[in-house]
């Protein structure tokens, strides 16, 4: 287990120290969130399973991978569930951050708290919607950085977080600070955002805003205390890059597809 435990973090540290060849090669990968590792109704290990079985190593995790902030255990279980031979991209949620002390554990397995990196012709970013101070927001340096970041040339550009700005609850995610949202979503639409992914919700949600796609992507976990036990809400999204753009496919445990659109431009 430590084995596995170790050449899974050095994974995730390579790809993010040296993101270039992340994507080398066209490739598919799929979009999760709220896995709730520590939570009993969590279903990420039938996720790892159903990915593995399309021959999917690649993760865009949009946050809350474990249920208790801080909880050194329930990481040391994600990261074993996960496997040592997968790449993952990870946005933090409130389950992963809450907090200094939560955070300096999450430091141990992660060494940057936001960052982006490019390949070809797409800009993918990564960012933390839970630091410590400035919780259910993008503000300050984070902000400035990724103003520099977005004004690169790029024809896909893809944003991760983990709460989203236009939440399925009022007054829910980055809803809760309007001001700071909509500056958020001005620099996006500037900047010719494609994509922002976010999680936190529990349910799937697709919707177009100033020809930003803003996706939720469903839980994987921590669903009992929303819906009952017996729901089968799990959702996860596929993504694959084709000649003309980006083919993007929900599914849910059985394979069935829920949702597909593609994006060109």
């Amino acid at each position: 287990m430590m084995r596995n435990r170790r050449t899974t973090l050095l994974t995730i540290l390579f790809f993010v120290f040296f993101p270039f060849f992340a994507l080398a090669e066209p490739t598919t990968f799929a979009i999760i969130s709220d896995s709730h590792i520590g939570s009993a109704d969590s279903v990420y290990q039938n996720f790892i399973r159903i990915i593995e079985r399309q021959n999917i190593n690649m993760i865009f995790h949009t946050g809350d991978a474990i249920h208790n902030p801080g909880n050194l255990n329930q990481w040391r279980k994600f990261f074993e569930i996960t496997g040592p031979d997968k790449t993952m991209y990870f946005a933090p949620g409130n389950h992963d951050i809450k907090g200094k002390q939560s955070l300096s554990v999450y430091f141990r397995f992660f060494p940057k708290l936001y960052y982006s990196f490019s390949d070809g012709d797409t800009l993918f970013v990564i960012l933390n919607t839970e630091l410590p101070g400035e919780e259910g927001m993008v503000a300050g340096e984070q902000f400035d950085w990724l103003t520099t970041e977005l004004s690169r040339s790029f024809k896909y550009k893809f944003v991760f977080l983990h709460e989203p700005l236009y939440p399925l609850i009022s007054g829910h995610g980055l809803d809760r600070h309007k001001e700071e949202r909509n500056r958020l979503h001005k620099l996006f639409t500037q900047k010719r955002v494609a994509l922002v992914a976010a999680g936190h919700d529990h349910l799937y949600l697709r919707h177009e805003k100033d020809g930003i796609i803003y996706v939720i992507s469903a839980a994987c976990g921590g669903n009992s205390k929303f819906f009952p036990k017996d729901s089968d809400l799990f959702r996860y999204i596929v993504v694959t890059r084709k000649k003309a753009g980006y083919s993007f496919v929900t599914k849910d445990a059985g394979g069935s597809e829920k949702d597909e659109f593609f994006l060109e431009r």
